[in-house]
Order: structure tokens, then sequence, then C-alpha cells
């Protein structure tokens, strides 16, 4: 069966982070000695139609790095970033795709926006200000 994923968009957004975001946001700052950011970023790929879920799974790369973790809103997909180091490193990448335990990547020639996409006004913000996840997710 043939993979075909469509991409038509990308959206970097802020969040308010849920407290296992806090959790992870703080762990990462004790971990640097250097206080982070305690925002979620969230990553909205917008597909032209429905990934097709079976038992085969898709697996979601940004450049060489798997996205473990991801899910399915209105119009796509998303991913959640707590970690602005990483943020960092995806950004200019290529969106991939693949079946688990194939060697052939379906490129999608769509890259994350290599420059901070994000309102400059929102970082500045308290977090209480920040739309929630699910706010974010509406779409």
């Amino acid at each position: 069966m043939s993979l075909e994923i469509v991409l038509t968009n990308i959206q970097l957004l802020l969040a308010r982070p849920e407290m296992a975001d806090l959790r992870k946001i703080h762990y990462y700052a004790a971990q640097r000695g250097a206080e982070v950011e305690e925002v979620s970023y969230i990553v909205k790929l917008y597909t032209q139609t429905p990934p097709v879920y079976n038992s085969m799974g898709v697996e979601l790369y940004v450049g060489n790095q798997q996205i473990q973790k991801y899910s399915q809103f209105k119009n796509g997909i998303y991913f959640k970033v707590n970690d602005p180091q990483q943020l960092s490193t995806l950004q200019g990448e290529e969106v991939r795709f693949r079946r688990p335990g194939d060697e052939e990547f379906i490129n999608t020639g769509v890259r994350l926006p290599a420059e901070e996409t994000i309102n400059r006004s929102l970082r500045t913000a308290d977090v209480t200000q920040l739309p929630t996840q699910q706010e974010v997710l509406r779409e």
C-alpha cells in the first residue's frame, strides 16, 4: 500500500504549557542550569487529506529526528515541543514520513520555518495570557 501525505501548511504557535509540559520544562532547565521559557510550541501540519492510520503505522520525521509522539486535529496532525533548543534544531528541516521498518522516506518538500514566526509580543506576554493548547488546536 502506497503512503501519500500532502502537507498544505505548517504553523508554529505558542501555547500555555500543561502540568506535564511544565515538568519537562523544569527538567530541561535543571539539566542546563539555565532558565527555560515556560511555553509549549505547537507545530501544526495541515494535510490535504487525513493520513491513513492502520496497523502498519506511520512515522513522522523532521529532518533526521523522529517525532515520537504526534496526534491528529481537525485539519491534520500536530506535535508539541517544550525544549527551545530542540525546536531550533528542527527549524529549517524537511518534514518526512515513512512506514516503520522501511528505509525509504516519503519527502514532503515542506520545511519547518527556519526563522521564528512567532509574534514577539507573545513571547513577552505573561504565560497566563497565552492560549491553551485546546484553543490552539480548535481549527
